[in-house]
């Protein structure tokens, strides 16, 4: 029995010990995030913020319109509004009385907080639901409420903590399947000078600039209109793909230890393009395999495009608007938001096509062009 005992208590002991060896990639946060992000460098953060307006200019929540009472009170209450306040205030009417939060914050979670304003409120970019402000398309698409599961696109959730706590929400404890984000996550609600105040979610304050590229004859809420939203990058961190703030959490979708790790060209995953990594992409590579139809993607009609408009693409070398909207099979790359909208859509996986009514391979045909042969 005790020979029995003993060989359990050495297995049971190398188990351990192996698991921690493991367990030592995921768990050691700064080896991860320069995993996720290489251009970072073990903690510093290597990319200089740019303190004048971006790509995406006139960005909310920067220099003067980064107003503190907002979103702050000091005292839980307040009698009335400041001289030269538009009313009516998101909040309600005065006076105002809130429930003490961590940090002054006018509302118990920043979810709720970011709703105040960015749901169902006209001349502010409504992210839930139906669109208060009629755009055609909004660029990121939208969220279900909170708090419930989202098919269609990522759930938002209240009560998630910051970014030491990302991780677990995937890996750990958590899975894929539950995954939930905070507003916050994404966007840096004290601004950083990026399109959007966009951000990485695992480093907030270490991101690039990011090249997503709006109309400059695009004014108010026209601003977030897909049509008037154009995508670029220069493959490095003078100017990165927006994508590349994705990698924080799906970083096994992208680089070419995941899509190819074989080298041959033959792709495991499809690719995504991810200039950090070193794995660009454009429609034109897969013309000699016949994986890919430049010339009909370049036309822009039949397979693919009977119900479903052009995909969006990143152009390599586009730095404005105008460069954004060449299509050239040979710079035009396939990127996370090709195919997804960041919020989610009405369709299956916020998809940019329905997967499922009659027309499951649009956004497939668009490139590849399989249906018409």
């Amino acid at each position: 029995m005790k020979k029995y005992f003993s060989l359990l208590l050495t297995i049971v002991l190398v188990l351990f010990i192996v698991n921690l060896a493991v367990a030592d990639d995921f768990t050691d946060y700064e080896a991860g995030l320069n995993y996720i992000h290489p251009s970072r460098s073990n903690g510093n953060k290597t990319v200089t913020k740019n303190m004048s307006l971006g790509p995406g200019d006139n960005v909310y929540h920067n220099g003067t319109t980064l107003l503190c009472s907002q979103c702050h009170v000091m005292h839980a209450s307040m009698q009335h509004p400041h001289d030269g306040q538009t009313l009516p205030d998101p909040f309600g009417p005065y006076p105002q009385t809130y429930t003490p939060s961590k940090y002054l914050l006018k509302a118990a979670d920043p979810v709720a907080l970011c709703l105040t304003c960015h749901d169902n409120v006209a001349g502010i970019p409504d992210v839930v639901g139906a669109d208060v402000n009629g755009l055609t398309a909004r660029s990121a698409g939208f969220f279900e409420s909170p708090g419930v599961d989202n098919p269609r696109g990522h759930k938002l959730d209240y009560g998630l903590g910051g970014s030491s706590s990302l991780c677990s929400r995937c890996h750990f404890s958590g899975s894929f399947a539950t995954a939930a984000v905070s507003c916050i996550d994404c966007h840096n609600p004290h601004g950083n000078y990026r399109p959007r105040n966009l951000q990485w979610a695992s480093d907030p304050g270490g991101e690039p600039q990011f090249g997503l590229l709006i109309n400059p004859a695009a004014t108010g809420m026209s601003r977030y209109e897909k049509a008037d939203v154009g995508f670029g990058t220069t493959n490095d961190n003078n100017l990165r793909e927006v994508s590349n703030m994705c990698d924080d959490c799906h970083h096994v979708f992208t680089g070419s230890n995941y899509n190819d790790p074989d080298g041959n060209g033959i792709h495991n995953r499809h690719p995504s393009y991810d200039s950090e990594r070193g794995s660009t992409n454009n429609i034109a590579q897969g013309a000699s395999r016949g994986t890919t139809d430049p010339t009909h993607w370049e036309n822009g009609t039949g397979a693919g495009f009977a119900h479903t408009p052009r995909l969006r693409f990143v152009n390599n070398g586009a730095t404005d608007f105008t460069s954004s909207q060449v299509v050239d099979a040979n710079i035009n790359g396939v990127f996370c938001l090709s195919c997804h909208s960041a919020h989610g859509s009405s369709n299956a996986f916020g998809l940019a096509w329905d997967p499922v009514v009659g027309k499951n391979g649009e956004g497939c045909d668009q490139c590849h062009n399989k249906t018409s042969l």
